[in-house]
């Protein structure tokens, strides 16, 4: 037996979780890399370029890449089709059923969760409205096989030996779903690639997949009320929406390169984040790049953000209570000193993550 796999979901874009990946291969660069999909197009430049993967029989339906999503219901039978019985220790980063890899008793299994599956807990009416199952007929099949899908994701996270979680929050949400206590570790943050030293200028900043669940469109509403000069970076399945609702002091960019991302957190005068975040790693760039930030205060957000201090938490995830807390941050009320902004990043570095994720996995891969 080789010493370790990794399975991970999907690899078709290079997002949060496949940014904590990539810091995991660095530190155990001969570890063999599993995945449900594997898209190397869309990571063409980025460290999970070139990169072998094995993935599973989702690999041969045409079109994967833009029909993934919609095949929840087949991942289960996925992810347990991986063979990974070379290894004496198998580590799941997961978010939705990575955890679920089959294992013997002489492996040892460890689940590094993002979050319970979320579109089979708390986000089932995403996902039934972004795939158009929220029909009658067509609602009522879907829910009966989401909670088919819950059943499985509770019996296959039991069968993990040991759970991570990226957040409290995280490690709450395990709890609550699963009923199993679980080690937290922060994902890591690049804090050094930002400049916290610039001027701040008059515009608001958001930075996201555009998708429901991101409450970006709470956020646009907000601003059309506000009149402030709002930045919107992503892309994803609400950008028709948000064009149609968003009044021209919303400049919507689509995806952008991270060296433009940079340079505007940078300079924003406050990152905004509604959300309920598992962790949150943009919120954690702004605050490296000096940039207070007004987030929903749960979730990740109240783990990173010090109110009052390095940003505001806004007390209810709504228009009014949005708009409150951009007019008291936009007279005062918040402290703008950048390098507490930093410091408080500099909790989640890279460098801190390496010496705690090592330090866990240590006492598991000298024995194998």
């Amino acid at each position: 037996m080789t010493n370790l796999a990794i399975v991970h979901e999907w690899l078709n874009v290079y997002g949060g979780s496949e940014r904590l990946l990539a810091e995991i291969l660095a530190l155990y660069p001969r570890a063999e890399l599993h995945a449900l999909i594997h898209n190397p197009r869309n990571l063409v430049g980025t460290p999970l370029e070139g990169r072998a993967v094995a993935t599973t029989f989702l690999q041969k339906i045409p079109r994967v890449e833009h029909l993934y999503r919609g095949l929840l219901p087949l991942m289960p039978f996925a992810i347990e089709s991986l063979n990974v019985r070379d290894h004496r220790v198998v580590l799941s980063v997961s978010h939705a059923v990575a955890h679920g890899v089959k294992t013997t008793r002489d492996q040892t299994h460890i689940a590094y969760v993002c979050t319970p599956m979320r579109y089979a807990w708390h986000l089932q009416d995403d996902y039934l409205r972004l795939h158009h199952l929220d029909k009658p007929f067509l609602g009522f099949a879907a829910r009966v096989t989401l909670g088919a899908l819950r059943r499985w994701d509770a019996s296959a996270a039991a069968r993990a030996d040991h759970l991570l979680a990226i957040s409290a929050w995280t490690a709450e949400r395990v709890r609550a779903a699963w009923g199993r206590e679980s080690h937290v570790i922060h994902p890591p943050v690049d804090v050094d690639r930002f400049d916290f030293t610039k001027p701040r200028e008059d515009f608001y900043l958001v930075v996201s997949r555009l998708v429901p669940y991101k409450m970006i469109a709470l956020i646009v509403e907000a601003f059309n009320q506000l009149k402030l000069p709002l930045v919107v970076v992503g892309d994803g399945p609400e950008l028709p929406r948000l064009q149609k609702m968003a009044d021209p002091n919303v400049k919507l960019l689509g995806h952008q390169p991270d060296k433009v991302v940079e340079d505007l957190m940078s300079r924003a005068r406050a990152f905004i984040h509604m959300a309920v975040e598992d962790f949150g790693i943009a919120m954690v760039e702004a605050q490296a790049a000096g940039c207070p930030v007004i987030a929903y205060g749960k979730g990740g957000a109240a783990e990173i953000v010090k109110d009052g201090e390095t940003g505001a938490l806004v007390e209810s995830q709504s228009v009014e209570a949005l708009i409150e807390t951009v007019r008291g941050f936009g007279s005062g009320g918040t402290r703008r000193d950048a390098s507490a902004m930093r410091a408080n990043a500099s909790r989640f570095s890279r460098q801190r993550f390496r010496e705690e994720f090592a330090a866990f996995m240590r006492p598991f891969l000298d024995g194998a």
